[in-house]
């Protein structure tokens, strides 16, 4: 699988920037959607994708905002991780908004729209073929769970699987949400684990993985490094990649990195340097190579 070629943000001004220009259609978008919208009319029936009342994202994303007067939209995490690190070309994924206040007339829009509700209480809809995945910021999994108290909508930066996924945009004022040392966090590719519990264990191991072996990390916290080594005691390699495979499409997690988890496993009363230096002796010995971005991994407390 292709790696993306890193473009990492150097301030929060150059991800809005980035954000900007994802959000604004070309012109040939406009000219084709312009001619839908004049054709549209509102079918019950149709299914979610054929609905097509709006220029793009952003001004379906302007719909909902306005249509929830009492209400702030925000963009959360993947989206402004994958842009913040690699700009538009390395985001493929889906679009995660959280909404902040007056859920009922949000809700209400994207139920006439379409949306699927999910076992969360979330919903998806798909606009211009991307997935959209829409939260009521109160009542996503880990505040329902009691795992986070909420207490506005910077909780949230405390219910994400990695410290690189929390961040927020609200969408009006554009202005970020997110935790002292986000910039340089993800700056010096410093990897750690936000909140271990997850209600898809298993996908939360093999999207730290992949984020481990796609994201060029270079520092890892104390609590990644533990979560890793214990996700190797519970699911074998072959089984994360099948996951993986089922998941994504292709898998990315290599056997170096799941084998530098396994053998940290082992010594777990040992240093976490001294441990990594006898794990680096152990893999050369069993035949092993890591690469060198691995070995000069720099581990620190969270």
């Amino acid at each position: 699988m292709k790696k993306n070629k890193f473009t990492t943000i150097e301030s929060f001004e150059n991800l809005k920037e980035r954000i900007d220009r994802f959000f604004k259609p070309t012109l040939k978008q406009t000219r084709q959607n312009l001619q839908l919208s004049f054709d549209f009319q509102l079918d019950t029936d149709a299914k979610p994708d054929n609905l097509r009342p709006y220029i793009g994202i952003a001004d379906f994303i302007n719909f909902l905002s306005d249509a929830s007067p009492n209400g702030e939209l925000y963009l959360f995490g993947g989206i402004l991780r994958d842009m913040a690190l690699f700009g538009r070309k390395g985001f493929n994924s889906d679009i995660d908004i959280v909404v902040d206040g007056d859920w009922e007339s949000c809700e209400r829009h994207i139920q006439h729209r379409g949306a699927i509700k999910n076992k969360f209480g979330g919903y998806r809809l798909y606009i211009e073929g991307w997935p959209v995945d829409i939260w009521s910021a109160p009542k996503t999994w880990a505040i329902t769970q009691g795992l986070i108290k909420y207490n506005g909508i910077a909780s949230l930066t405390d219910s994400t699987v990695l410290n690189w996924d929390a961040i927020l945009m609200n969408w009006r004022t554009k202005n970020f949400i997110f935790k002292s040392g986000y910039l340089e966090s993800l700056t010096a590719r410093r990897l750690d684990v936000v909140l271990e519990k997850n209600p898809n264990p298993i996908g939360m191991a093999v999207r730290v993985f992949r984020h481990l072996c796609m994201k060029d990390t270079r520092q890892i916290t104390y609590r990644a490094v533990e979560y890793l080594a214990k996700c190797t005691t519970q699911y074998p390699l072959d089984f994360l990649i099948a996951n993986e495979i089922r998941s994504y499409g292709n898998t990315v997690i290599d056997t170096a990195h799941y084998k530098w988890f396994e053998s940290m496993a082992s010594s777990p009363h040992l240093d976490l340097t001294d441990r990594a230096e006898i794990v680096k002796h152990h893999l050369e010995n069993e035949g092993i190579s890591i690469s060198s971005k691995q070995a000069e991994w720099g581990f620190e407390a969270h």
